[in-house]
C-alpha cells in the first residue's frame, strides 16, 4: 500500500513538473529591445538555423538578413518614429513569430508580433499606449438581430466613469474593413487607448464607441463559438455590397440606445469606418438622412453622381461634419478625391485629409485619432 501511494505521489509530482515545464519561463532573450537612441534590436535564438530574416512595416524593404553569433540571430534598425509596428521572422524560409514577444495581433487570418514606441510627447505611439490616465472599459455584448435572424456580437467602448455615473454619452459607430470583424478596431485600431488618451487630455469628448461586425452573415469573430470557427478571408463580393449593413444598422442603433445610457439625436450620433467600413458609412449616412451628424470615411468612399438624390437629402439635413481621409499612395484615393470634388461642386461642406502611405492600419489609427477630436463639440 505504501509503495502504491509512493508511486502515485511520484506520478503527481511528475505531472505537476511537466505542467510547469509546459508553461515555460520564457526564452530569456530580450526581443524587441527599444534602445535609448530609438533604434530597435531584435533577437532570435536558434543555433541550428541557416538563414534568419526579419520582415517589418518599419523596414524600407520587405526582408533584411539577421546576423548570428553564438546561436543568437540579431538585427538593429535605424532610429524609428513613435508608432505601433508589426514584424515577424523568416527562419530557413518558414514564417516564425518571435517567441520572446508575447504581444501580437491578428489581421484577418494572419498573426504578427507588434511593439509600440513613443519618441516624443503627442506622437502617434503615445496615443496607442496604455498610459497612466483614467481608463474606459471594453465590453463584448450580444444582441438579437431579427434582421439577420441570429444573435450577433458587438464590441463597445465605454468611457471612464460610465459605470459610476448616471450621465449620458454621445455615440460613435466605428466600422471595420473587408475581412475584419468586431475585434478589428479594438485590437488593431487601438480604439480604447486612443480614446482614453484623447479624453484625458481634453482633446475629445467622452463618448461611447460601438464596433459592430460588418459582415452581416457572420454572428461574430471566428474564435467565439463552435458554429463560427472558420478561417477568416477577405470578404466576398456579396459582403462588399453595402445593403446588408444598411439594413442591419437600425437594429444595432436601437439596441445600443435601449441598452446603454446614450444621448440620442443627429448631433449625438457619428459613424465612421475604414475601407469597406468607409463605404458602409457613406451608404448608411445617405440612406438615413437627419439621423447622423458626423460622417467619416477612412480609405473608403462612394460615388457622388450615382447617389445625387440621397446626398442632396443628407446635406439638406445639415450634418456637422463630412470627413474624407485617404493616403496619397492608396488606390482608393481616386474615388475619395472624386467625392471631395463632387461635394465642392455642389456646395456641400466637406473636409478632406490626405496623409502619406497607402491602405494600411498605420493610416487608419491616425484617422481615428484626428476624427475623434472633431466630434460632439
Amino acid at each position: 500500500m505504501k509503495k502504491t501511494l509512493a508511486i502515485l505521489f511520484m506520478c503527481v509530482c511528475a505531472m505537476t513538473a511537466f505542467a510547469q515545464q509546459a508553461l515555460g519561463p520564457g526564452t530569456g532573450i530580450v526581443s524587441p529591445e527599444i534602445n535609448a537612441d530609438n533604434t530597435v534590436t531584435f533577437r532570435y535564438q536558434n543555433p541550428k538555423a541557416v538563414i534568419v530574416r526579419l520582415s517589418g512595416d518599419f523596414l524600407p524593404q520587405r526582408f533584411v538578413d539577421m546576423e548570428e553569433k553564438d546561436g543568437v540571430w540579431t538585427y538593429t534598425t535605424e532610429p524609428l518614429e513613435g508608432e505601433l509596428y508589426s514584424y515577424y521572422f523568416m527562419v530557413d524560409g518558414k514564417r516564425q513569430l518571435d517567441p520572446s514577444n508575447v504581444y501580437m495581433n491578428r489581421d484577418i487570418a494572419t498573426w504578427t508580433n507588434i511593439f509600440i514606441m513613443s519618441t516624443k510627447p503627442g506622437d502617434a505611439g503615445h496615443y496607442y499606449m496604455n498610459n497612466n490616465v483614467p481608463h474606459g472599459t471594453i465590453t463584448k455584448i450580444w444582441y438579437d438581430s431579427q434582421n439577420a435572424g441570429m444573435d450577433r456580437r458587438l464590441t463597445v467602448y465605454l468611457p471612464h466613469g460610465y459605470e459610476k455615473s448616471n450621465a449620458k454619452y454621445p455615440v460613435l459607430y466605428l466600422l471595420h474593413g473587408s475581412g475584419g470583424d468586431e475585434n478589428a478596431w479594438s485590437e488593431l485600431g487601438r480604439t480604447a487607448q486612443i480614446l482614453d488618451n484623447l479624453i484625458a487630455e481634453g482633446k475629445a469628448q467622452p463618448m461611447i464607441v460601438v464596433m459592430p461586425n460588418g459582415v452581416v452573415r457572420n454572428p461574430s469573430a471566428p474564435e467565439v463559438n463552435e458554429t463560427n470557427m472558420f478561417q477568416p478571408t477577405m470578404t466576398n463580393s456579396r459582403d462588399q455590397d453595402t445593403k446588408p449593413m444598411e439594413d442591419e444598422f437600425p437594429t444595432i442603433k436601437k439596441f445600443v440606445e435601449t441598452t446603454f445610457r446614450v444621448k440620442t439625436g443627429q448631433y449625438n450620433t457619428a459613424i465612421a469606418g475604414l475601407s469597406m467600413g468607409g463605404r458602409h458609412s457613406f451608404a448608411i449616412s445617405r440612406r438615413y438622412p437627419g439621423t447622423i451628424g458626423y460622417v467619416g470615411m477612412f480609405s473608403g468612399a462612394g460615388s457622388g453622381p450615382e447617389n445625387e438624390k440621397e446626398l442632396k437629402a443628407l446635406f439638406a439635413a445639415k450634418p456637422k461634419l463630412y470627413w474624407i481621409a485617404v493616403g496619397s499612395a492608396d488606390g482608393v484615393k481616386v474615388s475619395a478625391s472624386a467625392l471631395r470634388d463632387y461635394c465642392k461642386e455642389k456646395g456641400y461642406p466637406c473636409e478632406y485629409y490626405e496623409s502619406d502611405g497607402g491602405h494600411i492600419w498605420k493610416n487608419w489609427r491616425v484617422y481615428l485619432t484626428l476624427f475623434a477630436q472633431k466630434l460632439f463639440k
